[in-house]
C-alpha cells in the first residue's frame, strides 16, 4: 500500500518527482537490507533537500506508527484484554499468505526454488540465530556462482562520488554494540546494563540482515526474541505483529513493541520499557539509513554488475524462505495447541481461514481486516 500511497500524493499531487524517479528508487531500495519503503522515502527526501530532509522524511513517515506501537506495548491492560483473543489464528493466516504471495516474486530458477525451500525448512529445523545471516551469504553466492538465466543489459551511468564514512559507522557500530553487549553479558554484575546493549545489537543486526522487508523482519525476531532467547511468549509476538497490520507506517515499528516486552519480561519498571520502545525505533532504522547514504552512489555501478543482480535474486529467495520458517513455527505452535475438537477450535479454524481468503481477495485493506478481528474478539465470549 505504500508506494501507490507515495505516487499519489508525492507524485500525482505535489509534483515532487516523476513516476520514473519514484520507480527507480524504489528498485534501488528493494536491493538493501532494511525497510524498503522507509528508504524509499529517505532516499527521495535527499535527491530533493540533502541529508537533513532525508532525516526529516524518515522521521515523520516512522514516528506516528511508532508511538501508537509504544502506548499499546506500554499499556497495562490492552495486551490481556479479550478482544485479543483472535490474534493467533490471524497471525497464522497472514504469515501463510506472506509466503503464498511473495513466493511468485522469487525469479524462476530451479536453484531459487531450491534456496527457498531448503532454507525455509532448514530454518524450521535448526534453532540457532547464525542459521539467517549465514544463509543469506551463501544465498547470496550459490545465486551468483550457479544462476545462469539472461538479465536485461542496464547502461552505465556517470558513477557519484562514494562516501564510505557511512559503510564505517555501519560496521563500526555493529561491532562496538555487540562487544559490549558480550562483555556485560558475562558479568552478572553488569546484568541491568548488559540488556539494553544486548537488546540494540540484537536489533541493529536484524535491520542489517533483513532482506525483503518487514516479513523478513517478523522472521528473524520470531526466531530471535521467542525461540531462541524466550524473552517473549508466542501469544505476545503474534498480538504485537497482528496489531502492526492497523498501524500506520513501516512494519519495522515491531521492533518498538518486542524491545519493550523484552525489558518488562526481564522485570524492568516502565521507564526502562520505554527506553526498550526507543532501542527498538533507533536501532532497528539505522543500519537501513547509514546503508542507504552509503550504497545510493552505487546504484549505477549495481545496476550494471550481473554476479550482484544474480547474487540478490539468491539473496530474495532466502529472504522468503526464512519468512516460510517463520509461517511454519506459528502456525505449528497454532495448531499443536488444540488437542481436542470443540467451539472454540472450530471458531479459531474459522477465523484463520476468513483471514486467509480475505487476504487472497485483495479486496478488503488489511487494517479494516484487523479491525474486524478485534470486533469479533470482543463480541464472541472467551
Amino acid at each position: 500500500m505504500h508506494i501507490p500511497q507515495f505516487k499519489r500524493r508525492l507524485v500525482d499531487k505535489h509534483r515532487f518527482f516523476d513516476q520514473d524517479t519514484l520507480k527507480d528508487v524504489n528498485a534501488f531500495c528493494s536491493l538493501l537490507p532494511g525497510p524498503s519503503t522507509t528508504q524509499t522515502i529517505t532516499v527521495l527526501g535527499l535527491k530533493m533537500g540533502g541529508p537533513l530532509l532525508a532525516l526529516m522524511s524518515l522521521a515523520a513517515w516512522a514516528l506516528p506508527g511508532a508511538i501508537l506501537m509504544s502506548a499499546i506495548a506500554l499499556s497495562p491492560n490492552f495486551l490481556g484484554a479479550r478482544h485479543l483473543q483472535f490474534m493467533q489464528p490471524m497471525v497464522a493466516a497472514f504469515l501463510a499468505y506472506s509466503v503464498i504471495s511473495m513466493a511468485p516474486w522469487i525469479r524462476k530458477s530451479t536453484l531459487n526454488h531450491a534456496i527457498f525451500i531448503v532454507f525455509g525448512v532448514l530454518g524450521f529445523l535448526i534453532n540457532s540465530p547464525l542459521l539467517f545471516p549465514l544463509g543469506m551469504i551463501l544465498a547470496g553466492l550459490l545465486s551468483a556462482k550457479f544462476n545462469q538465466y539472461d538479465l536485461t543489459v542496464i547502461d552505465i551511468k556517470q558513477p557519484k562520488p562514494i562516501r564510505w564514512r557511512n559503510l564505517t559507522a555501519f560496521g563500526v557500530i555493529f561491532v562496538v554494540v555487540g562487544g559490549v553487549g558480550i562483555i556485560l553479558n558475562n558479568n552478572a554484575e553488569y546484568f541491568q546494563l548488559a540488556q539494553p546493549f544486548v537488546l540494540f545489537e540484537n536489533t541493529y543486526r536484524i535491520g542489517a540482515l533483513s532482506f525483503g522487508g518487514g516479513n523478513t523482519l517478523a522472521a528473524m525476531s520470531h526466531e530471535q526474541y521467542v525461540i531462541y532467547q524466550q524473552r517473549l511468549t508466542p501469544q505476545e509476538f503474534n498480538t504485537g505483529l497482528g496489531l502492526l497490520q492497523a498501524l500506520p507506517g513501516p512494519n519495522f515499528n515491531f521492533m518498538v513493541y518486542l524491545n519493550s516486552m523484552a525489558m518488562k519480561s526481564y522485570g524492568y519498571n516502565v521507564f526502562y520499557q520505554f527506553m526498550g520502545c526507543l532501542i527498538g525505533l533507533f536501532a532497528v532504522f539505522l543500519p537501513g539509513t547509514l546503508m542507504v547514504f552509503f550504497a545510493y552512489p552505487l546504484w549505477d555501478r549495481l545496476q550494471a554488475h550481473r554476479s550482484i543482480r544474480l547474487a540478490l535474486d539468491g539473496i530474495f529467495a532466502a529472504a522468503v524462505g526464512f519468512i516460510l520458517t517463520a509461517a511454519l513455527q506459528i502456525n505449528v505452535y497454532f495448531w499443536q495447541t488444540f488437542t481436542t475438537l470443540n467451539q472454540h477450535v472450530l471458531i479459531q479454524m474459522g477465523i484463520f481461514s476468513l483471514t486467509l481468503a480475505l487476504l487472497c481477495s485483495k479486496k478488503v485493506p488489511t487494517p479494516f481486516i484487523v479491525l474486524l478481528m478485534l470486533l469479533m474478539g470482543w463480541l464472541v465470549p472467551m
